[in-house]
């Protein structure tokens, strides 16, 4: 669970020139190279690795400049490449991450305040969800699943960095950045917070992302005469924290990150853009860390050894296939001048002799079994190492499944992919979410809050994230068997002794249980509700009794009026004995008394 801090509105920022942007933030280009050149030097022996990867494992991958990636993009990469178990592999860890962490076709987060008494606030539960709502909107209609798809298709390589940015159009718009074109550096803490990119880019594409005013006249030149299609002109993009950042003043001189475009052979005081940004705008996701490493190392770094031996394993194989199909042939003179057709049904003609002729030089033993076992064998080391098993794991499953061995399932991945899944939403995930929310908090997209009550309640409150995605909740999964073995406990016990069920807070357990599994806010009603509920059932049961008891008494006198009725009925039809019982006069005499008529 991370937190995003409350962002007030950016007050608008007033036109200002490059240079004089670069000129008030104290914005070198000397030591921006010194920094970049250092920056280079840092990654140089990981670049090693990267290319290896790329050569043996994921050919479709990266962009070297330096090796001249840029110059023919549909050169082929793939020639070293005999088995493709790693590639595919690849694309089943990327889709596995993809299904597990951030899946489009489900909420995979949602939104809480870090102060534990706005919980139970209905209205301002209320206004979380409906900008969560929002937010999710926003994702869905931009490029993020496309984007952050191409970014788990990077992490492999050790890491995969995403740029976030405003965007007029759709709130927002994301970048993913290949290998090979950026360089990193780490704070003291082991956090990314420098980013370095180096690209190729066309003259058309200089004027149309820059404008023609700050470009070259030669540059300019080339845009309208000749198209300005040819990638030719090295740009440097650089983002680091801003020594002048104050949050108290207004322009983006102050913003806490400053960012600076540049070409690649320009004068000290030639600028292509300065600008700045409120929030770190590339979140760097990274597979595993060691120590304070800059650089991460992924499924690749493992893989490696084994993707090589696979490709050997795999030219052996076909060198055994077509030596045993076209054995190497030995001949005499004659026949060879004649020549010798290895085409089926043809006759090779030759002298005759014993040792005449042509034969194999020598006989081939292929035992091409024991080779794809080892094939096989290198096929699943790799697999593992991708964690592509793990993902596959549903789909190779012959029987119908439980539910609950579903989730034991899911926990079997996580014992492996935990540490990544808790990395990923920390310096990853999190800062997207958090700098996605704030740019559509400073664009004014999220609904007033009418309510002055609630606006001051939530005012200046953080904002906590948490995740709900299949792979979060698999970590979860542990706590929520803890409360279902709890309460069926509790229930077994109940038959030989009720008292037992008042150990258990059954509202507290349902509370916790929904938040558990992630079910939206809404749902879910606050303390107060809660008791107000229970006491209008608690009146309600209690007027029912009373109305039920009333109508028992009555019930039980009927029965009594009704055999009153009879006695007196039968006294008023001349029984004597009934009536000087009841008290009833049946002849006009007093009852008990005698007749003056004597």
């Amino acid at each position: 669970m991370e937190t995003i801090a409350g962002s007030a509105r950016t007050p608008p920022d007033t036109p200002i020139s490059s240079i004089d942007m670069a000129a008030k933030a104290g914005l070198s280009k000397k030591q921006l190279r010194q920094t970049v050149k250092a920056m280079e030097d840092a990654q140089e022996e990981y670049k090693i690795r990267w290319q290896a990867i790329r050569e043996f494992q994921l050919p479709f991958i990266g962009e070297f400049i330096d090796r001249g990636d840029t110059e023919n993009r549909a050169k082929r990469r793939d020639t070293k490449i005999w088995n493709s178990a790693a590639w595919e592999s690849c694309q089943v860890f990327a889709a596995g991450i993809m299904s597990g962490l951030t899946p489009q076709n489900r909420r995979w987060f949602r939104l809480s305040f870090s102060d534990r008494t706005l919980s139970d606030d209905a209205e301002a539960s209320r206004i979380l969800d409906e900008r969560m709502e929002i937010l999710n909107d926003v994702l869905d209609k931009s490029n993020f699943y496309n984007a952050i798809h191409t970014a788990y298709l990077e992490l492999p390589f050790g890491q995969a960095p995403l740029g976030v940015f405003s965007d007029r159009n759709h709130g927002v718009h994301f970048v993913s950045y290949t290998i090979g074109s950026y360089m990193l550096a780490a704070s003291a803490d082991g956090n990314v917070d420098v980013f370095c990119r180096k690209r190729k880019m066309t003259a058309r594409q200089l004027v149309e992302k820059f404008g023609e005013e700050v470009l070259p006249e030669t540059i300019r030149r080339e845009a309208r005469e000749t198209a300005g299609m040819k990638a030719s002109h090295t740009v440097y993009w650089i983002v680091q924290p801003n020594p002048k950042k104050a949050e108290e003043k207004a322009g983006r001189i102050y913003l806490p990150y400053i960012s600076a475009y540049w070409l690649e052979n320009s004068r000290d005081d030639e600028w292509l853009y300065v600008g700045g940004f409120h929030e770190w705008p590339v979140p760097v996701g990274r597979y595993l860390i060691t120590g304070t490493d800059t650089y991460g190392k992924g499924p690749g770094w493992f893989a490696e050894g084994d993707a090589k031996e696979l490709q050997m394993l795999e030219r052996d194989k076909l060198a055994l296939v077509e030596l045993t199909v076209k054995p190497v042939i030995t001949a005499d003179e004659e026949t060879a001048n004649r020549g010798i057709s290895l085409t089926p049904g043809d006759i090779t003609i030759h002298a005759g002799g014993e040792q005449g002729g042509a034969k194999p030089l020598f006989q081939v033993a292929a035992h091409i079994e024991q080779l794809e076992y080892t094939i096989e064998k290198v096929e699943n080391r790799i697999k593992r190492a991708y964690a592509a098993d793990l993902f596959l794991m549903m789909d190779q499953q012959t029987k119908q499944m439980t539910a609950r061995e579903v989730v034991e399932r899911m926990q079997e991945k996580m014992q492996q992919l935990g540490p990544v899944v808790q990395r990923m939403q920390f310096e990853f995930l999190s800062k997207i979410i958090e700098r996605v929310y704030n740019i559509l908090d400073r664009a004014g997209v999220f609904p007033p809050v009418e309510d002055e009550e609630t606006l001051a309640a939530i005012a200046d409150k953080e904002i906590r994230i948490e995740y709900i995605s299949p792979l979060a909740q698999a970590q979860k999964m542990s706590g929520l068997v803890n409360i279902e073995q709890a309460l069926e406990f509790v229930g077994q016990i109940a038959q030989f002794a009720p008292e037992v069920l008042d150990k258990v807070d059954y509202p507290e357990a349902v509370d916790r249980y929904v938040d558990m599994v992630g079910a939206p806010a809404a749902i879910k009603r606050s303390k107060e509700e809660f008791q107000a509920i229970q006491e209008k059932k608690a009146e309600e049961a209690a007027k029912a009794q009373e109305m039920q008891q009333a109508t028992a008494m009555a019930q039980a006198a009927a029965p009594a009026a009704q055999a009153a009725k009879n006695f007196s009925d039968a006294a008023k039809d001349g029984n004597p004995a009934l009536a000087q019982l009841l008290g009833v006069n049946t002849m006009g005499l007093p009852a008990g008394g005698e007749s003056n008529n004597g």
